[in-house]
């Protein structure tokens, strides 16, 4: 009996972890994405208090660019094997 478990868990254990995987992919999407948009938005709501408002282009390079750097140091953790 032990061996047909065996079986059938290691048949379904790929799909698992393709899910897993998935799931960790979107987490470090939603946790580089949305700060580096939040602070976007921060930066072009302060800019536009001093009297300088900054062009679309500006604001969309720095979010970009905070994306970027939270999803390299991000990356080791989140996509670090469960196991």
């Amino acid at each position: 009996m032990r061996a047909a478990m065996s079986s059938a868990v290691a048949r379904f254990a790929p799909v698992k972890r393709q899910r897993v995987r998935v799931a960790q992919f979107a987490g470090l999407l939603i946790a580089s994405v949305v700060p580096g948009a939040l602070w976007a938005a921060i930066i072009a709501v302060i800019a536009s208090w001093l009297g300088t408002p900054l062009a679309l282009r500006t604001i969309a390079i720095t979010g970009a660019v905070i994306a970027l750097f939270l999803a390299f140091v991000c990356a080791p953790v989140v996509l670090r094997d469960p196991s």
